[in-house]
């Protein structure tokens, strides 16, 4: 028997990340509850300096 491959594996890494941070963003907006919806919110704003972090490493120093 031979082993699936996982579809989220063959995502570029910003495309993973992307689909991350607007899945919190939207959990931060439909939560009841309001620990969950700071959380959410956090873990996209990390998210998205996580991406910027990725893009500025690629590019060449000034």
């Amino acid at each position: 028997m031979t082993k699936k491959p996982n579809p989220a594996a063959r995502l570029p890494t910003e495309a993973l990340l992307n689909m991350v941070s607007a899945a919190m963003q939207r959990l931060s907006a439909l939560s009841k509850d309001e620990k969950v919806r700071q959380e959410a919110l956090n873990v996209g704003q990390a998210v998205g300096r996580l991406m910027q972090a990725i893009r500025d490493s690629s590019r060449p120093p000034k």
